[in-house]
C-alpha cells in the first residue's frame, strides 16, 4: 500500500524581455539557460527563449501563451526594459507573475551589460500597482536553490487553478451544533471556485439497499486483501460497508467529484446500521478526499494538501497535548485510508469505539515529516493555518480509531494556544511532507490571512 497520489503539475509560461541597446548576445544566452533550467523541473513549460523587444512582440507572445492557460507567468528580465511589456504580458495572460532578474556578467569597471535587476524592479512596481500577484527571483540559471521559491509559487498557483474546477459532493448536512463544519456555498464558489453537489442522505441509503451483490462482494474482497480483519466482523455490517462503498463510489463517478463531505452520524448508525468511517477510508485509499461530519472546508483542505503533496491526507481532531513531550495527538474514529498505516502492518478494521458497530479503522498513522493545515473562516474571511513537524513512530495506537502523534517544529502549546485563542475549527488535516512554503504562497495568492505556527505568525 503506497501513500502516493497525483500531485498537480504546474503549467508555467516563460516570456523573455530585453532591449537591443544592451548586450544582446549575453541576454540571449541567459534566456536559453533559463528555459533549460525550467525544463529540468519536468513541468509543462509554455513559451520559449525568444527575446521580446517591443510592445507588438509582447502582445503576440501573450496571445500565444494565453491560449495554453498557464498557471504562472515567468518573465525573464534578460536585460533592462521599461514596464510596458511586462504589464502587457501580465494583463493578457491573466496569471500570477514571477520576475526573474540575473546578475551582471561584465568585467569590473565596464558598463552595465544587462541592468536586469533594475528592469525587474520597474516591472514589479508597475505590476503590483496594477493589482497583479508578483514574486521575484534574483540569480543566474543554475545557482543552487534559486528555483525553490518559484517551485513553491508555481505549485500553489497550479492548485489554485485546479480548485477553480473542483467539485465536492455534500452528503447530508453538518450535525447539529457542528458550526465549524457549516459553510457558505456561494462564498466558497466565489473565492475558491469549488462547486458543491448536494446529495440526499436518504437516497444513498435507498441505493445501498439495492446495490448489486457482485459489486458489494467485490468491494469487500478487495478490502479484505488489505485488511483481513474485515472478515471477523458482523456479516450484515460488512455487507452494508460494501454497499455504502459502491453507492458512494457511483456518486463520485456520476457527478465527476473530487471528493465527499459526508454526514456520517447519527443517521448512518441509527437508520442504516453502519458506521461509515472505514467506507470513507476506503474511498480515500482510492484517491478521493473524504471529510466526515459533512465538513466541506475540511474536504477542501484535504484537496489542497493532496494536490500539493502527492500524498493521502487525513482529517482529524486535536484531542491531547503533552507539553513535556512537545506533542499533540491527532485522532479520528477510524476514517484513515489503509495507505497511512505503518509500514508492514495491517490497517485493522473493527467496530466503532463509541457506537459498537462496524466498520471503522483501528491503526496508528505511519511516521515521518508532516504538515498540519486547516482552511477556515475567521473574522476577516477565509484564512489558512499551517504547522510543520513530524509524526512520531508510535507502534501502539494510543486511542481506538486512528491516531497520529504529531510533534510540531514550534512548541505544541503554541499550536494549541493558536487554535483555541483564534477560534479555529475543530478539524485539522495532516499530510506527509513539509508544505509551509506552498501553503503560504497559496494563501497570499488568494489574499487569505495565513497563520504559520512556528514560522511567521499572522501573515496577510
Amino acid at each position: 500500500m503506497k501513500n502516493e497520489r497525483d500531485a498537480v503539475v504546474p503549467r508555467v509560461a516563460l516570456a523573455c524581455v530585453a532591449r537591443p541597446t544592451f548586450a544582446v548576445e549575453a541576454a540571449q544566452a541567459g534566456a536559453e539557460k533559463a528555459l533549460a533550467e525550467l525544463n529540468m523541473l519536468r513541468w509543462s513549460i509554455i513559451g520559449d527563449a525568444t527575446l521580446l523587444m517591443d510592445a507588438q512582440a509582447a502582445r503576440e507572445a501573450a496571445r500565444r501563451i494565453r491560449l495554453q492557460e498557464p498557471d504562472l507567468l515567468a518573465i525573464f528580465c534578460a536585460t533592462f526594459s521599461d514596464a510596458s511589456m511586462a504589464v502587457t504580458l501580465a494583463e493578457q495572460v491573466g496569471a500570477p507573475v514571477c520576475l526573474w532578474a540575473v546578475r551582471e556578467p561584465g568585467p569590473v569597471g565596464d558598463r552595465l551589460w544587462l541592468n536586469s535587476l533594475c528592469g525587474a524592479n520597474i516591472a514589479s512596481h508597475a505590476l503590483q500597482k496594477a493589482g497583479h500577484n508578483v514574486r521575484y527571483l534574483y540569480g543566474d540559471p543554475g545557482e543552487p536553490e534559486l528555483l525553490t521559491q518559484l517551485a513553491a509559487f508555481a505549485r500553489a498557483a497550479a492548485v489554485r487553478t485546479r480548485l477553480r474546477q473542483s467539485r465536492i459532493g455534500l452528503v447530508g448536512q453538518a450535525p447539529t451544533g457542528f458550526y465549524g463544519c457549516q459553510f457558505d456555498e456561494l462564498e466558497l464558489t466565489r473565492v475558491l471556485g469549488t462547486s458543491v453537489v448536494q446529495i440526499d442522505l436518504a437516497s444513498i441509503f435507498a441505493a445501498a439497499y439495492e446495490a448489486p451483490a457482485e459489486r458489494v462482494n467485490a468491494a469487500i474482497a478487495t478490502t479484505v486483501q488489505r485488511s483481513p480483519s474485515l472478515r471477523t466482523l458482523d456479516v450484515r455490517e460488512v455487507q452494508l460497508f460494501g454497499a455504502a462503498y459502491s453507492v458512494l463510489h457511483d456518486a463520485l463517478d456520476k457527478y465527476r467529484l473530487d471528493g465527499l463531505a459526508v454526514r456520517c452520524w447519527p443517521e448512518f448508525p441509527q437508520d442504516f446500521g453502519l458506521m461509515p468511517c472505514a467506507t470513507l477510508g476506503r474511498l480515500a485509499d482510492d484517491g478521493f478526499v473524504c471529510a466526515c461530519e459533512a465538513d466541506m472546508h475540511g474536504a477542501v483542505t484535504l484537496l489542497l494538501l493532496q494536490w500539493l503533496s502527492g500524498a493521502a491526507p487525513l482529517l482529524a481532531d486535536l484531542v491531547a497535548m503533552d507539553k513535556s513531550a512537545n506533542t499533540v495527538s491527532l485522532w479520528h474514529c477510524g476514517n484513515a485510508p489503509a495507505c497511512l498505516a505503518r509500514e508492514g502492518e495491517e490497517p485493522t478494521l473493527t467496530i466503532h469505539c463509541n457506537r459498537k458497530i462496524g466498520v471503522a479503522g483501528n491503526f496508528a498513522i505511519r511516521p515521518g515529516a508532516a504538515t498540519l493545515a486547516r482552511l477556515g473562516v475567521g473574522p476577516r474571511g477565509y484564512r489558512l493555518l499551517c504547522a510543520e513537524g513530524e509524526i512520531l513512530d508510535e507502534p501502539i495506537n494510543r486511542f481506538a480509531g486512528n491516531t497520529a502523534l504529531f510533534r510540531p517544529e514550534s512548541a505544541a502549546s503554541t499550536l494549541l494556544d493558536t487554535i483555541m485563542h483564534d477560534g479555529w475549527e475543530h478539524h485539522v488535516a495532516i499530510v506527509a511532507g513539509h508544505l509551509h512554503a506552498e501553503l503560504t504562497e497559496f494563501a497570499q495568492l488568494l489574499n487569505f490571512e495565513v497563520t504559520s505556527v512556528g514560522s511567521i505568525d499572522h501573515v496577510r
